[in-house]
């Protein structure tokens, strides 16, 4: 298990909103009076059987937040401790009749008494049931998000195996069913669900579970290892695993593993993984996309494969495993792959195609004379930029130069962009960024990204995670020191000299250091207040 910092499970576009699900709780904060800079949050609680009985909002800067409404019957209680954040604001019903009951929503009103330049908030909130027991919940929730497709895709698959070995007991007592399913990029939640040939639940896990305080932040990589008591099990009955899940920037996930077990006898069955790259914009506006397929048995993996790659909704459990009666593949072939041997499958989804389509697969493996395994699949397009910038005001329309290097590999790449009004720049994964992809840090917070706006100094991020940003934030915020005008990370003499030089001018110049069209006092201005930084 791997922990790091995000939890950006789910952000909803508009100026300027944001809704996160976790707990089967959905938060939605609106952005409703920016010049007031007030907010709206409505909670709506989606549980059977659990009720919401506090909701926090968590700002780090002290003495800033505070309530402007609540719903009937709730009370607030601003600057509660909690945990190693002492400032926020705590709603709580009066009565456990004016709890949030499943199904029902509230809504409630709150404001800065300051900008907040990060739109950035942390939210709590705590569910109980009917014998008191309860449960707490935290994720950040960010207002400023301008990506027009979620980050975390969910993914789903469902696998069909038919019992192996002699029916009844073995020599050590009942049968195992011995599974290791991967999660091989960071893996926001999931649930794996096993059944028996008569669809009765035998096994059922799931993440998060509620790890100890503060528990804001955290993810998944990596295996998880079940050994399901299979009694009862008859030779060549089908049991199903079912996973459900949320992962970061792509897709990749599969089984490392798969075995009966009867006493010290092993029945192996074909394993197989598969992982989605984010989508490559091309010149023509189309989205090249690339699926590997791996062998994870010790055997040759042999078999048929077959995909529909314009999905509209995320399929899961039977009707996943029932795609191909209601869609015809536009993608089959056959597996023939040795032991860790591993194939990549590309297409091309069209430039008019909608961002964010399903993709749904399956596999038909086969070993020996053995009935076959069957492995569906379901798995949303992430189209999410490559990295995301935010320049501030100043930066609107910038040209902006970002370097992008793995410096464990020495791996790198280079794009020239463009800020756009609101001060936010989108380096997309294109064609030539191949070997990007490929890099083995890919998926790991190894990234350095030195980010140069024309006229300004540069700043230089560590750790950050691509596709996306670092792992605590989406984007790559800087505060723009005006004054470079020669680019060399030094405000000084020279860039004095070139604005004088180019005093008047109109048009595109790198010593036009507001975008104004004009070479003028303000520049010259700019030059002078910031005289020496970076030096």
């Amino acid at each position: 298990m791997r922990w790091k910092g995000w939890l950006g499970i789910f952000v909803a576009l508009s100026l300027i909103s944001s809704g996160q699900t976790q707990g089967n709780v959905q938060i939605t904060i609106n952005y409703i009076n920016p010049a007031n800079t007030e907010y709206q949050m409505t909670v709506q609680n989606n549980n059977v059987g659990w009720s919401v009985d506090q909701v926090h909002v968590i700002y780090t800067t002290p003495g800033v937040l505070q309530a402007t409404s609540t719903p009937p019957g709730w009370a607030y209680l601003p600057d509660v401790p909690w945990d190693a954040i002492p400032h926020n604001l705590r709603f709580e019903p009066t009565s456990p009749a004016q709890r949030i009951a499943p199904g029902q929503s509230r809504t409630f009103g709150f404001k800065m008494n300051t900008p907040t330049p990060s739109e950035d908030f942390y939210i709590q909130f705590r569910v109980v049931n009917a014998s008191n027991q309860t449960k707490e919940y935290a994720y950040r929730v960010k207002i400023l998000q301008t990506v027009d497709v979620p980050k975390d895709a969910p993914a789903a698959s469902s696998t069909q195996i038919p019992a192996a070995g002699p029916s009844g007991p073995g020599p050590g007592g009942a049968p195992i069913l011995y599974q290791k399913y991967g999660f091989f990029t960071p893996t926001t939640q999931y649930q794996i669900q096993t059944r028996d040939a008569n669809n009765q639940l035998r096994d059922n896990v799931f993440y998060p579970e509620i790890p100890e305080p503060p528990h804001l932040e955290h993810y998944f990589v990596g295996e998880v290892i079940r050994e399901v008591n299979a009694q009862g099990a008859q030779q060549n009955d089908l049991w199903t695993i079912d996973v459900v899940g949320v992962q970061w920037s792509s897709a990749s996930m599969g089984w490392n593993e798969l075995y009966w077990l009867y006493g010290p006898t092993q029945f192996r069955r074909p394993t197989v993984q598969w992982r989605f790259n984010p989508s490559m914009r091309l010149d023509d506006g189309s989205r090249l996309v690339r699926l590997t397929i791996r062998n994870t048995a010790r055997t040759p993996l042999v078999g048929q494969f077959w995909m529909y790659t314009q999905g509209d909704r995320f399929l899961t459990g039977a009707t996943l495993r029932r795609w191909r009666e209601l869609f015809q593949p536009d993608v089959q072939r056959r597996i023939d792959l040795p032991p860790n041997g591993e194939v990549s499958v590309s297409f091309t989804l069209p430039a008019n195609a909608p961002a964010g389509r399903f993709f749904y697969g399956e596999f038909e493996l086969r070993q020996g004379s053995l009935p076959p395994t069957r492995t569906h699949f379901a798995h949303r397009e992430v189209d999410s930029p490559l990295l995301i910038g935010y320049l501030g005001a100043l930066g609107a329309n910038r040209p902006v130069l970002v370097q992008i290097t793995n410096p464990n590999t020495g791996l790198g790449t280079t794009k020239t962009l463009t800020a756009d009004g609101n001060g936010v720049w989108r380096a997309r994964l294109q064609a030539g960024d191949e070997s990007l992809i490929d890099d083995s840090g890919f998926y790991t917070p190894a990234w350095r990204v030195r980010v140069k706006p024309r006229g300004a100094l540069s700043r230089t991020f560590n750790e950050v995670l691509l596709p996306g940003g670092d792992t605590l934030d989406p984007y790559l915020r800087m505060n723009l020191v005006l004054g470079d005008v020669d680019g060399n990370d030094c405000i000084d003499d020279a860039d004095l000299l070139l604005v004088l030089f180019r005093f008047g001018a109109t048009g595109a110049s790198p010593a036009d250091l507001n975008l104004d069209g004009v070479v003028d006092d303000a520049d010259l201005l700019i030059v002078l207040f910031n005289f020496g930084r970076g030096c």
